[in-house]
């Protein structure tokens, strides 16, 4: 049976995989390099405008952990694709993802062409916004 990523050659498929794996242990160690550093920096007895800081820092520190924890789940959705050779196919046409596009954000899963009609729809929506990258309706009412 033919793979359904055979426009990728082993070697890019390869760097491809590596690249999501070094993305993957990256992330991990920075979730475990600031929840060490969270739990270290809890002094007690700051005065008000130190605590104001911190919950600054904390929650600009969240908002970035939230990002890489999503990124994180589109990553093991993208490792998931090497073991049923889904990589690199279009999950909206069945179209094939070029390896520059995958190449510069690893964890796609459109085709260019996809990729622009699904934005510019979302663009040109008054009422609903669907976010492709985030899978919900945004509601601007």
């Amino acid at each position: 049976m033919a793979r359904l990523n055979a426009h990728l050659g082993k070697r890019q498929l390869k760097a491809l995989q590596e690249k999501l794996e070094e993305d993957s242990s990256r992330i991990k160690e920075n979730f475990l390099l600031k929840k060490r550093e969270y739990s270290e920096s809890r002094v007690e007895h700051k005065d008000d405008v130190d605590a104001a800081n911190d919950t600054i820092l904390i929650t600009t520190n969240m908002r970035f952990t939230n990002r890489e924890a999503n990124y994180l789940k589109k990553i093991i959705k993208a490792l998931a694709k090497f073991e049923t050779d889904e990589y690199g196919v279009c999950e909206d046409c069945g179209d094939q993802i070029s390896f520059e596009r995958l190449m510069a954000r690893p964890t796609s899963e459109m085709c260019i062409v996809c990729k622009e009609e699904a934005e510019m729809e979302e663009k040109h929506s008054i009422h609903h916004k669907q976010s492709s990258s985030m899978g919900r309706t945004l509601s601007l009412r």
